[in-house]
């Protein structure tokens, strides 16, 4: 379930970045990031150590001294700073974690359905490329063997609100070119992203406004290209996987004889009537995938209703009625008697063999003389002409 979409990401981090680049550039004290709040200021001095007479003082340790600050003019303490909230790396994708390293903080996934670290890391390069044309830009530099993409400029235009009524509001256009590498685990499931700052610029109603930026700054800029590119990958995983699931798919196809091919494509499922010692059920010789398929197609031209489908246990639960003669008669049912009812059938898999046990709708498995007299007319509708005369023995 995506609970958080990239649209969204976009807008709360297109506005934090205007807030910090005009921060930056504004002239004032350097902003930093608060990580706890001010009580620090109602705290009272400590009444110094009382030494009695005669009695030598402890050793103290210059370590933990706290130095009077001299600043030039009046000091700026506490609240009166502008202090910028926490940024932090948003985990969106499930199973992924933050590591921090010398090279910056990486952002580990997985891409579960990759086969080898090429494959993944070319999925990702393209992910990559595809998020800096949504963002309407274009690649300055690419270094497949390095697994490094490097943007042209990404740009974000804001009105940017002056807070005076007699003065107009800004427009803040906010430039930003990114380098975004990867590092793929040994096994090729496992994928770390790095985004590094490239180069900044911050045009203010159409005039070029310098912005010097500290290690401080870069690394929050860093954090919030990296929160919009984890919200497209994250949009854009189901997609991914889907592409893989398809691609594994055409592979196993091309490597099939032909044989093996019209098997694959036969939606016929040979169906056989087992009785084992005072009871009845049937197999069906095919995998629960195309086994569920088949019957989905064959039990309402039979006149069952699917009312419920458990997938975990799973249970078909079914309402009988008669259909009309015509349609008994066009698919050769015309003889078929049942009782109108609720039924439920229990479906299970082992392999290229599925069992199908047929009960009433308290779960009471049917005697064997009723599991019998729907047994020819079933067939029919999921043999599709298949020799059925054969019964799987003990």
């Amino acid at each position: 379930m995506q609970l958080v979409s990239f649209s969204a990401i976009k807008i709360v981090l297109s506005a934090t970045l205007v807030t910090s680049l005009v921060a930056c550039s504004s002239g004032g004290e350097q902003l930093r990031q608060a990580e706890r709040n001010f009580d620090y200021l109602k705290a009272t001095q400590i009444e110094p150590l009382f030494i009695p007479e005669g009695v030598s003082p402890p050793q103290q340790s210059k370590d933990f001294v706290i130095l009077n600050a001299q600043p030039k003019g009046e000091p700026i303490l506490g609240s009166r700073v502008d202090v910028r909230s926490p940024m932090q790396v948003i985990p969106l994708i499930a199973g992924s974690r933050t590591e921090s390293s010398d090279a910056g903080l990486i952002f580990w996934f997985d891409i579960l359905l990759a086969q080898s670290a090429e494959e993944t890391s070319q999925t990702v390069l393209n992910l990559i490329r595809d998020y800096i044309g949504f963002r309407q830009s274009s690649i300055a530099r690419l270094d497949e063997q390095q697994r490094i993409v490097e943007s042209n400029w990404l740009v974000d235009r804001e009105m940017v609100d002056s807070g005076w009524f007699f003065i107009s509001d800004k427009a803040v256009e906010q430039r930003q070119k990114f380098s975004y590498q990867l590092q793929v685990k040994p096994h090729g499931r496992t994928v770390g992203l790095t985004v590094k700052l490239v180069d900044a610029e911050l045009y203010r109603n159409d005039n070029d406004v310098v912005v010097d930026l500290d290690s401080f700054d870069r690394r929050r800029l860093e954090i919030i290209e990296l929160n919009r590119l984890i919200g497209y990958v994250n949009d854009r995983r189901e997609e991914l996987e889907a592409q893989l699931a398809e691609k594994r798919e055409q592979a196993r196809l091309a490597s099939m004889s032909a044989a093996e091919k019209a098997r694959l494509n036969d939606p016929s499922v040979s169906l056989l009537l087992v009785n084992d010692g005072g009871t009845a059920y049937y197999k069906a010789r095919a995998n629960m995938d195309k086994t569920m398929k088949r019957l989905r197609m064959a039990l309402p031209i039979a006149g069952f209703t699917i009312t419920d489908y458990i997938e975990t246990s799973g249970s078909l639960y079914l309402t009988y009625k008669r259909p009309d003669s015509e349609l008994l008669e066009k698919h050769g049912l015309s003889g078929m008697q049942f009782e109108e009812k609720d039924y439920i059938f229990t479906v299970g898999s082992n392999d290229n063999i599925t069992q199908i046990t047929l009960a009433d709708d308290e779960g009471k498995v049917l005697k064997p003389r009723e599991v019998s007299k729907l047994y020819p007319y079933l067939a029919i509708l999921m043999k599709m002409g298949l020799d059925t005369t054969n019964s799987l023995s003990h």
